[in-house]
């Protein structure tokens, strides 16, 4: 009776190990463009030297734990990730205290999408293409209506002192957001830089938008006064 169980016990260890490697196996091939490594440079900054540059390339310079999905389903979960806004692309590593030189390249696919904390990134092909495509932080989605937030950096280069009398100054990255307002057919409205422009986009409620934005006192070039007017506008 013991042999049995035992017999039985290692049966079972034997195929949770197949599993295990099963799984691995897909989720490389499936996650990762497979041997595309986080090891080249953008825009001539050593991303690894921060003190080189202000600002950061990255939305958050940290690898944070997070969650991949691929049609709803978890691929992979609290596994370490940082999006990369300059290259438009995630690093993915297995845990938190690997090398980032460990880090590889997340596939980009609309059927992928991640979820790092509570923010969540889609990539949206573009023309139905991967190429143009780009990640988007769904800041909010309605029942009707979604907010995309598309991370840009505004970057600037190092620059030389000229003189004795001028600095060095070192390469800066700058944040400089772009909002999108999105139907559930998947059409984007880019929203404008100006504040009274942006309340153009809400087409045929600008008028309840225009009472609502100036009843609350809102400010639609601040991120959050512009998603309470967007939370608004979806109940319209």
């Amino acid at each position: 009776m013991k042999k049995a169980i035992l017999t039985l016990i290692l049966c079972v260890l034997t195929l949770s190990t197949a599993i295990a490697q099963f799984d691995a196996a897909m989720f490389v091939s499936d996650v990762f463009l497979l041997d595309t490594y986080i090891k080249r440079q953008n825009k001539d900054v050593n991303f690894k030297d921060t003190k080189s540059y202000k600002g950061t390339p990255y939305n958050n310079p940290n690898y944070l734990l997070g969650n991949i999905y691929k049609e709803g389903k978890v691929l992979a979960e609290k596994i370490a990730i940082r999006y990369n806004a300059v290259a438009d692309e995630m690093e993915v590593k297995q845990n938190i205290t690997d090398s980032d030189d460990d880090a590889r390249v997340l596939t980009k696919s609309q059927d992928i999408y991640v979820k790092i904390i509570d923010d969540i990134y889609v990539f949206v092909p573009y023309q139905g293409g991967i190429e143009k495509g780009g990640y988007f932080q769904v800041t909010f989605e309605g029942n009707n209506i979604a907010l995309y937030k598309k991370h840009i950096k505004d970057f600037s280069p190092k620059k030389k002192a000229t003189s004795s009398i001028t600095k060095s100054l070192p390469a800066v990255f700058k944040d400089k957001p772009v909002f999108y307002l999105v139907t559930k057919k998947g059409t984007f409205y880019q929203m404008p830089k100006s504040r009274t422009k942006k309340l153009n986009v809400f087409g045929e409620k600008l008028k309840e938008m225009k009472d609502f934005t100036k009843q609350n006192d809102l400010n639609l070039n601040n991120e959050k006064e512009l998603l309470i007017a967007v939370k608004y506008y979806d109940t319209l």
